[in-house]
């Protein structure tokens, strides 16, 4: 047996590796930690100079808010909740086995999003560029019931023919309080956008106005609340034009949301309003007004601002929904098809506000050839509007009550909603 020879100069080699190991491991662990709670709360990173600090006439300021604590020319944790981040360290519990059972990685952030995004959570990304979704799978939580009555009333509209068998129909109701989708009925079914795509043509707007290369000028404030509001297709055009045309339109909405699976702009809006080739989705919407609210979008409070403002809509004017509610919307016309989509935000009965996504489309492409329009426009648009604003009012009953244990009691409808009335 051979002995090794020591030499006196090990034990301090020895010490000096454990200190080096001790080193790494708190850093390994305190990096460990922060992954810990980026992915188990609601909690993102900001630079200080992503935050919009100049306020402008009859639209929201856009400072610190919304839990987010900064600091000059630094980047700082974002908490879109209203507790403090002590507080908040329950919710790291809650959410980890969630993010165990998605086999969370680094190189699998994205599913996480798209997990945390179905409650409600889904944590941004440091570096401004968003997460792709690769697939879409279902969505095992969705609520049946109110499900099978949105259907069962399609079916008995077919039935009685005030839907034709070409008509489509696609619809989501999003509970962005609850963090939980309610409706889920072909959301992911291109449609045509018709004054839909104003949305994002306003998001893409606002996304290079932060980026500096546009300015917010008070000809693009009048500009915007013509399209959104008054819904005019002129400045719709303005707009494209301004940021470089159809193409350079949708390439940038790429790029930048690539998680709007479905939305294409590639035309812009004719004259006579007939445009049918840009596409977007129920499901497409609905991410964009849970992004919205959430304020995860450029400029959020100021499309808010827009899409408030008083304008007609097939979600809750002329419906027996109670008065008080605040709704959000955008609605898209022509012939061949019929939309709404936008949040509305209820008061339970316990005084909270409270709010829920719809989207509900109808269409039928046979329409835009000519020769398949056997009623006027008007009478078309409004056999289709109805059944929006019914299914509307099945769903705020359905939400008011279920979710939030409310009794609502509709005089005009004698409590009876998605039904077919004729």
């Amino acid at each position: 047996m051979y002995r090794l020879r020591t030499n006196p100069n090990i034990n301090s080699t020895k010490r000096k590796l454990r200190l080096v190991l001790v080193c790494f491991s708190a850093v390994f662990l305190s990096s460990s930690l922060l992954d810990t709670i980026n992915c188990g709360m609601n909690l993102s990173w900001a630079s200080s100079t992503d935050m919009d600090s100049t306020s402008e006439v009859h639209e929201p300021y856009e400072g610190n808010a919304g839990g987010v604590d900064i600091s000059a020319g630094c980047f700082g944790p974002i908490q879109n909740g209203e507790v403090g981040f002590i507080e908040s360290i329950e919710p790291i519990r809650q959410h980890n086995p969630l993010l165990c059972q998605a086999n969370l990685t680094r190189q699998r952030s994205t599913e996480a999003m798209d997990l945390l995004q179905d409650r409600g959570r889904a944590p941004q990304n440091p570096s401004g560029k968003t997460a792709v979704k690769k697939s879409q799978s279902p969505d095992l939580s969705v609520d049946s019931p109110l499900e099978a009555g949105i259907d069962r009333y399609i079916k008995s509209n077919r039935f009685r023919r005030r839907l034709a068998s070409t008509d489509r129909t696609s619809f989501v109701v999003y509970d962005i309080s609850k963090g939980k989708k309610v409706v889920s009925i072909n959301e992911d079914q291109p449609m045509m956008a018709a004054s839909l795509i104003k949305n994002f043509v306003m998001l893409v707007y606002f996304h290079e106005v932060r980026q500096g290369r546009l300015h917010h000028t008070n000809q693009n404030r009048r500009q915007l609340k013509n399209m959104i509001q008054r819904s005019y297709n002129t400045s719709t055009n303005y707009f494209i034009r301004l940021l470089g045309g159809p193409d350079r339109v949708n390439q940038l909405l790429k790029w930048n949301y690539p998680y709007f699976e479905h939305t294409r702009i590639v035309e812009y809006i004719p004259n006579g309003g007939r445009t049918y080739r840009n596409m977007t989705s129920a499901h497409d919407m609905n991410r964009f007004y849970n992004q919205l609210w959430l304020g995860r979008l450029p400029h959020s409070p100021k499309m808010k601002h827009y899409l408030r403002l008083p304008k007609g809509d097939r979600l809750y004017d002329k419906t027996c929904i109670p008065r008080g509610v605040h709704v959000y919307n955008k609605t898209g016309t022509v012939y061949g098809m019929v939309g709404d989509s936008g949040i509305l935000v209820i008061t339970d009965p316990k005084g909270k506000q409270r709010a829920y996504i719809l989207t509900g489309i109808i269409e039928d492409r046979t329409k835009i050839n000519l020769r398949n329009r056997f009623q006027s426009f008007g009478s078309w648009v409004s056999r289709r509007t109805e059944i929006l604003r019914s299914v509307s009012e099945g769903v705020y009953e359905y939400i008011y009550e279920r979710h939030y244990g409310g009794v609502y009691q509709c005089r005009q409808h004698r409590g009876r909603h998605l039904i077919s009335r004729r």
